[in-house]
C-alpha cells in the first residue's frame, strides 16, 4: 500500500503545468544539425531521449508499460523509472536530481544532469550547451570525421568525410604513401583508425598539429594517376586512384549503405511532369499523371508507418529538370532514390512491369527503355557536359555511377520480387540495367520502376485502375522495408 501511495505522490509532484509547450532544440551530429523536442519545467530543460536515441541509431525498450525504460550503449545498460530521478547503470544506482518523464509516449530527461552522464557512458563526446539549447555529439568536435574505401571497376575511390567545406592538400611520399593535409583541421582519430583495412591499406596514420590535421595512407595499390575533388551532401573529399592493380577480397555480406549505415529517407521521383507528358496511351492516358498518383500513394504509405521519411521530387504537375531532381535528392541526403514511370513501345503487344538499376544496357529492350526515358533530358544533358572539368568530371561521374551499383541491383531484385507477388494481372519482365540519366546524378542506391506499358491496351486499363496503382505503391514499399531490414541488420 505504501508503494502505491508513494508512486501516486511522485506522479502528483510532477503533474504541475509545463512552463512551455514542447519545442525543438538542436543536436549537432555527423556534420549537420537535427532537431528534437524539448520542454522546460522550473527552468530545467527536458529533451526527448526517444528522439535522441533514434538519431544515434539506437532504441529504447519498455520494461513495464508506462513504468520503466531501458537504454543500451556499447558497454552499458541504463534503466530509467518514470517520474523518478533514480536510474540504474548496470548494477549501480545513480541520482540525476530531476525525474525521468513520460510525455506523449516519449521519454524526456533533464539535459543539465543526464548529458554529462551520457558523455561518460558512450564513446562519443557529448555535451550540453544550455545557452544555445544545443546537444553536441563528437563529430562536431572534429572537422575530419570518417574515411571510406570503395573498389570500382576503374579504380579505388577514397572518401574523407568532413564537417563542412574545407581546403586540403594531397601529396605522395616514398613508400607508396598518400598524404592528405587539411589546414585548421581537427581529426577524429578513433573513428579514422577504426577504418583500417587490409584490403586496401598497409598502414594508416593520423597526425594532429596545432594548425592542421594530416591523414597518411600507405596503400596496397601502387599510386599512379589520381584525381580529387570536394563533394557536398554529405561533405567529403573524393580521391580517385585510377588503373590500380589492387586485389580485393570478396565480401560475404552486403556493403554499407552510406556513412551512417541507416536507411531512413526515401526520395520518390514521379517521372516527367508539366510540359513533359511522358508516354500517352490509346485512351489519352498520360504517364505524368499516372506516375504522380503512384508516387503520392507510396509517400502516403511511408508517412503512415513512419519507418522512413518520404521526400518527393514533385508532388504536383510541374516540369523538373534533371539537375533539379538530382539536387532535391542529394540535398535531402536521401538513402534510396525510386523513380516511377510507365513504359511504352512501338510493339503494342509489349506489356508488364520491370525494375531497372543504373549500369550499361545489356540488350536492345533495356536500351530502348532508357532512350525513351532519357529523351526529355537529352538537350539538358548536352548542355551540362560543357561544364564538366575534363577528365576529372568523367572519372568522378563514372565512379559515382557505380558507387552503389551492387546495392541498386539488390534493391531492384527485392522490389521486383514484391511486384511479382502483388501485380499478377500483367507480365513480369524481370530486372534489367540501363543508362538512365535521372539515376546518374543521385548519390545513393537508386532504381527506376516501369509500372506497366501505357501503350498496351490491357496495361493501360490497369494503370487507370486505382487498385492497381495502389498495389504498385504497396509492392515498392514492401521492397523498401525488406531492403532496410537486410542492410541495417547485418
Amino acid at each position: 500500500m505504501r508503494k502505491i501511495i508513494h508512486l501516486a505522490l511522485c506522479i502528483l509532484a510532477f503533474a504541475t503545468p509545463f512552463s512551455a509547450f514542447a519545442s525543438e532544440l538542436s543536436v549537432q551530429i555527423s556534420g549537420g544539425t537535427e532537431k528534437i523536442d524539448y520542454f522546460t519545467k522550473q527552468d530545467v530543460v527536458y529533451f526527448s531521449m526517444s528522439q535522441f536515441a533514434e538519431l544515434m541509431g539506437e532504441k529504447l525498450s519498455w520494461e513495464e508499460a508506462g513504468l520503466s525504460v531501458s537504454y543500451e550503449t556499447e558497454k552499458n545498460r541504463v534503466l530509467f523509472n518514470i517520474n523518478s530521478p533514480y536510474l540504474k547503470i548496470n548494477d549501480t544506482i545513480t541520482n540525476i536530481t530531476y525525474p525521468a518523464v513520460l510525455k506523449e509516449g516519449q521519454l524526456y530527461l533533464p539535459a543539465v544532469t543526464f548529458i554529462p552522464l551520457l558523455d561518460r557512458l558512450k564513446s562519443e563526446q557529448i555535451s550540453w550547451d544550455a545557452g544555445n539549447k544545443t546537444i553536441r555529439v563528437s563529430s562536431e568536435w572534429y572537422t575530419v570525421n570518417d574515411i571510406l574505401f570503395s573498389q570500382k571497376a576503374n579504380g579505388l575511390l577514397i572518401e574523407i568525410f568532413v564537417a563542412g567545406p574545407t581546403k586540403y592538400e594531397i601529396f605522395t611520399s616514398e613508400g607508396n604513401w598518400l598524404n592528405i593535409n587539411i589546414p585548421e583541421g581537427t581529426i577524429n582519430r578513433q573513428q579514422i583508425m577504426s577504418r583500417r583495412s587490409s584490403e586496401y591499406l598497409l598502414e594508416i596514420n593520423t597526425h594532429q598539429f596545432d594548425n592542421s590535421a594530416q591523414l597518411a595512407l600507405q596503400l596496397r595499390p601502387k599510386i599512379g594517376k589520381f584525381t580529387d575533388r570536394f563533394q557536398s551532401n554529405p561533405d567529403r573529399i573524393q580521391i580517385a586512384l585510377l588503373d590500380t592493380s589492387a586485389t580485393v577480397e570478396a565480401k560475404s555480406g552486403p556493403d554499407n549503405v552510406g556513412p551512417d549505415l541507416l536507411i531512413d529517407r526515401i526520395i520518390i521521383d514521379a517521372g516527367h511532369g508539366g510540359n513533359d507528358y511522358g508516354a500517352i496511351g490509346f485512351k489519352s492516358t498520360k504517364e505524368r499523371e499516372i506516375v504522380l498518383d503512384i508516387a503520392k500513394r507510396l509517400a502516403k504509405l511511408i508517412r503512415k508507418e513512419k519507418i522512413f521519411e518520404a521526400i518527393m521530387t514533385r508532388d504536383k504537375d510541374e516540369t523538373l529538370t534533371l539537375q533539379e531532381r538530382a539536387k532535391i535528392a542529394n540535398k535531402a541526403n536521401g538513402d534510396i532514390f525510386v523513380s516511377i514511370h510507365a513504359n511504352a513501345s512501338i510493339k503494342r503487344s509489349a506489356r508488364g512491369f520491370q525494375v531497372f538499376f543504373l549500369a550499361p544496357a545489356k540488350n536492345d529492350s533495356a536500351r530502348a527503355a532508357a532512350q525513351l526515358e532519357n529523351a526529355p533530358f537529352l538537350a539538358e544533358t548536352s548542355g551540362l557536359q560543357a561544364h564538366e572539368d575534363g577528365d576529372l568530371g568523367f572519372i568522378i561521374s563514372d565512379m559515382i555511377q557505380t558507387e552503389f551499383q551492387t546495392e541498386s541491383s539488390d534493391l531492384a531484385a527485392i522490389i521486383d520480387k514484391e511486384c511479382r507477388r502483388a501485380l499478377t494481372e500483367t507480365s513480369a519482365r524481370g530486372i534489367d540495367q540501363a543508362g538512365f540519366f535521372v539515376l546518374n546524378g543521385v548519390y545513393m542506391p537508386s532504381v527506376l520502376v516501369e509500372t506497366a506499358f501505357i501503350t498496351n491496351r490491357e496495361d493501360e486499363e490497369l494503370l487507370n485502375d486505382k487498385s492497381y496503382r495502389q498495389n504498385v505503391a504497396e509492392a515498392i514499399y514492401e521492397g523498401l522495408k525488406r531492403f532496410k531490414a537486410k542492410y541495417e541488420n547485418k
